[in-house]
């Protein structure tokens, strides 16, 4: 099934290539190398001991690794059958008992998940879906290109509760390097704990979770929402590899039907409700978020905003602005020298909930405040004559940053839709006749619904302007057709975002011509874009796409780490019901849901935002497992759950 390679300097799996891919990918590169123990001792005075490579064996596909410190010894036995499988034990030769850290004990298990171009990613490079489930634990590892040669990973004995990532220099392109951290345990001198896996080569997702429930210990656990509403039932499904004779879960009512657990519950206050699992003595858990009802989050959303967000300052150019909001210092926040810390970027957010939510609900407060912070965009970085959008305050035209203007489009198109005042249809057109004269019709933009401006257009009766936006928006896409998969770099070399303009685009140029042309190469971008999704029992990784740049550029931490949720997450349950709509599929339909309702958890009750959610354990010497305190770039994910809830 593979051919390895394993390394003689530290003993550990330095290739792994699916035999017959005419590609040669090698699934587990990085900077660290496959399967070495990494487990760390903290003594005396904080010093901290490692492990070294003691003796090595290689024997064909066999490959004996033996590593120790004055406290640990662990023996790795590597073996290249019909599965490629690794097993470690590790053993207290010291005179005391030994507790193990949950993120200072696991294995180095880099895979190959980084972005060169995208033609060398669609072919050599995977997306690395980890679900640390104690002991049923995986890695689905997906080509990011259309393929049935896929790296599945199946934990056979021992337990993982959680990964650390290891970030390069050149983290914007890079997710780095993984160590899957064993949950916490202890050994008495002489005692040994053993760990296992193996490796199997899979079609599809679906087909990986047909190969993982051969194995004895894996729980295929799925809901019906991992995101629920106050109220709103909520029911989980575990299936186990045998009859079920004995179990246990925390919450909820349970009922068992041969292999099958059911749990039913139905939440009564809003937060996170961890499930934890036990099956004839096989533990796992799934991790659900319950969200108060869309309308009331979005009103206390944006009653957080009005009062605390937006910037009141005679003589300030920020004046009516919506600032950036520090959920630990209780303040707004704004700087001009880091241009996504800015007052205008993906703040236009805030003002694009706001107009969208007022066409439904009637509030003098919100709408007042609405139309000071749009005095404040045309005033500062949205020039009402021209359409030039600028990238800060002052009309400043030093950076010039694509991503802008469609945004500005889609608020002008909601306070049209709340006014009804065709000024604002003609300045959106003047701003997208700009973008597209100076480069758009080859950028890959987010956010923005181009078939809904040429549609308004022509309803406000502004035919000739329609139908030269339609020119532009029908250029823009067929030139994203001719692309292909060589999909241009943006400020990141390839991701998420720039497959779903792709697909939007296409879906809504076949939305407005009828011509199959476009959904059928809105089809073959989709297989590409699916591939960045999980699918684990967690409200933060299910139909969740991989991004791991975001914090650093967006957030206080200013970490490179997987961001799961962040906020254009949405943009693939946005495609995913654009596709289902056209292609009349349920499937996709119930993938959007889920993408959006599981970026809710980025707001809280109260209406506070917080820009992503850092998922792993550790990144580097930085810790995990937090909301980013800024409320920054988040509030198109709400823009978006109204727009999906509307047409669902």
């Amino acid at each position: 099934m593979f051919k390895v390679d394993y390394c003689r300097e530290n003993g550990g799996l330095r290739s792994l290539v699916i035999d017959g891919d005419i590609y040669e990918m090698n699934w587990v590169e990085g900077e660290k190398t496959f399967g070495v123990p990494n487990i760390v001792l903290q003594t005396q005075f904080n010093r901290f001991e490692g492990l070294i490579l003691e003796s090595l064996e290689i024997d064909g596909n066999c490959c004996k690794s033996v590593y120790s410190n004055p406290y640990v010894k662990v023996s790795v036995n590597r073996n290249n059958a019909e599965r490629y499988t690794e097993k470690y034990i590790i053993t207290n030769i010291s005179a005391n008992e030994i507790f193990f850290a949950s993120d200072r004990t696991g294995v180095d298990m880099p895979f190959n998940d980084n972005y060169e171009d995208a033609e060398t990613c669609l072919t050599k490079k995977c997306n690395t879906h980890i679900w640390c489930g104690e002991n049923s634990s995986y890695v689905m590892a997906l080509r990011m290109g259309a393929s049935e040669l896929n790296v599945g990973m199946c934990i056979t004995k021992g337990s993982v509760g959680g990964y650390t990532q290891t970030t390069p220099a050149y983290a914007k392109n890079d997710r780095g390097d993984f160590t899957l951290n064993f949950s916490p345990f202890s050994l008495l001198p002489g005692e040994s704990y053993e760990f296992s896996h193996e490796m199997f080569v899979f079609s599809d997702r679906c087909d990986f979770y047909a190969k993982a429930r051969e194995y004895e210990n894996f729980i295929d656990v799925s809901m019906n929402h991992q995101t629920v509403f106050v109220g709103e039932k909520l029911v989980i499904k575990a299936k186990a590899h045998d009859k079920i004779k004995k179990y246990s879960v925390s919450f909820g009512q349970a009922t068992v039907r041969g292999k099958v657990l059911t749990v039913e519950y139905t939440p009564e206050a809003a937060g996170e409700v961890r499930f934890d699992i036990e099956i004839n003595g096989i533990k796992t858990h799934a991790l659900v978020y319950v969200s108060p009802t869309l309308d009331e989050l979005i009103e206390k959303r944006i009653d957080f905003i009005v009062d605390k967000q937006q910037y009141h300052k005679e003589g300030s150019a920020l004046d009516g602005a919506y600032l950036l909001y520090d959920n630990e210092t209780e303040s707004v926040y704004f700087n001009n020298m880091v241009a996504d810390h800015n007052a205008s970027r993906e703040r236009l957010g805030m003002g694009i909930v706001i107009a969208k939510y007022l066409q439904n609900h009637k509030n003098d407060k919100f709408y007042n405040s609405l139309m000071e912070y749009t005095e404040f965009v045309f005033r500062e970085f949205a020039d009402w004559e021209s359409g030039q959008v600028y990238d800060t305050i002052g009309k400043d035209a030093t950076q010039v940053r694509l991503y802008n203007a469609p945004w500005v489009c889609v608020f002008c198109c909601e306070l049209y839709n709340l006014t009804n005042d065709r000024e604002y249809l003609e300045v959106m057109y003047r701003v997208m006749k700009h973008y597209y004269k100076n480069g758009g019709d080859k950028f890959y933009p987010n956010g923005i619904s181009i078939a809904e401006p040429v549609k308004l257009l022509k309803k406000a009766g502004l035919t000739e302007l329609s139908d030269k936006l339609f020119t532009y928006a029908k250029q823009h896409t067929d030139n994203m057709i001719s692309f292909g998969g060589k999909y241009p770099k943006h400020e990141v070399d390839y991701e998420q975002t720039i497959v779903t303009p792709a697909v939007t685009f296409m879906l809504q140029l076949f939305e407005l011509t009828g011509d199959r042309v476009y959904l059928d190469n809105a089809k073959l971008h989709c297989e590409n874009l699916v591939r960045f999704d999980s699918l684990a029992p967690d409200y933060h990784l299910y139909e969740t796409p991989i991004r791991h740049w975001d914090d650093y550029w967006f957030g206080k931490e200013q970490t490179f780490g997987d961001t799961f949720p962040h906020y254009w997450s949405v943009l693939s349950g946005w495609a995913y019901l654009l596709m289902g709509k056209a292609d009349k599929d349920k499937t996709y339909l119930k993938m959007a849901e889920d993408n959006i309702r599981n970026c809710l958890c980025l707001f809280t009750p109260e209406g506070r935002g917080y820009c992503a959610y850092l998922y792993s354990d550790r990144i580097g010497n930085k810790r995990g497992k937090i909301f980013d305190a800024y409320a920054n770039d988040q509030d198109f994910a709400l823009y978006f759950a109204m727009k999906l809830f509307e047409r669902i």
